[in-house]
């Protein structure tokens, strides 16, 4: 047996020699393309073209490229609401008081800061362990969900719940950690960037990678939040506070990594930018 492992990731798979050699040589597959992935195959526009997904899934007798076209039709629709979402959130944040311009963590002079002492510890790390915290906080203050796993798993909502307010909710389950975790992962690789690119100035920098995937998380689950505030009108008010929380989190880690958004993942990036933003 082979293990194949997934850069970023603890999972190792255990794959037959000869048929992971076989699934390799398939033209199909996009090399590379689970670097920079969230991990959530179920949601995944490109299940058919990932080498890990084909050895996890060798006996699935599901369609992955009929999987592929409803999650692509899926994530259009958020990306729709967050571009809408995002015209309101200026009149938001005046009315709450909130500055976006002005980064509270300092996340600018983090920037150059390239001698931190702990990932964990750093403002933008904090940061998204508080929007996971205050959004664990508001669906078991607003439903009675208990939801104190980092296990990815939406909880499930009243059985009488619309559709809206569960894919909403699988979404912000999914992204509520791994925020966190993927910036984590950015600055701890950061240093290790610096000291590689030596006089190449246009490098492909890993860090950028992890905290692209970070953003993608933080715009995805602003388009959650919104479709939760179109679902569910009564609980409007209490959503905002998490969206704004959202955006800072957002801007300061755009700020700190001016580069992420124009790093090329593999596959995601190369095939359709309306996939993934």
């Amino acid at each position: 047996m082979t293990p194949l492992s997934d850069p970023g990731s603890t999972k190792v798979l255990n794959v037959n020699s000869k048929d992971l050699i076989e699934l390799a040589g398939n033209p199909n597959f996009i090399s590379g393309i689970y670097n920079y992935c969230d991990r959530w195959c179920e949601r995944c526009p490109f299940t058919s073209r990932c080498l890990v997904y084909a050895s996890e899934k060798e006996d699935d007798e599901k369609d992955p490229e009929s999987r592929d076209i409803n999650n692509a039709a899926f994530w259009q629709r958020l990306t729709s609401i967050f571009e809408e979402t995002r015209e309101m959130i200026t009149a938001w944040a005046e009315e709450n008081g909130v500055d976006l311009d002005t980064p509270e963590a300092q996340a600018a002079k983090e920037e150059h800061d390239r001698e931190m002492e702990d990932a964990h510890n750093h403002e933008l790390t904090l940061a998204a362990e508080d929007y996971a915290s205050q959004l664990h906080d508001w669906f078991e203050n607003e439903f009675g969900i208990e939801t104190s796993d980092d296990s990815g798993k939406a909880a499930e909502l009243n059985a009488d719940a619309e559709e809206d307010k569960q894919e909403a909710s699988e979404v912000l389950h999914w992204y509520q950690f791994q925020i966190a975790a993927k910036i984590v992962r950015g600055l701890m690789s950061r240093d290790d960037d610096d000291e590689s690119e030596e006089e190449e100035d246009n490098i492909s920098r890993d860090s950028d990678g992890s905290i692209k995937v970070a953003l993608i998380g933080m715009d995805r689950s602003i388009s959650a939040w919104r479709l939760m505030q179109l679902a569910a009108p009564d609980k409007s008010d209490s959503i905002v506070p998490l969206i704004l929380a959202l955006e800072a989190l957002r801007h300061n880690t755009e700020r700190a990594f001016p580069q992420a958004r124009d790093f090329i993942r593999p596959g995601f990036d190369e095939v359709s930018d309306t996939l993934i933003q």
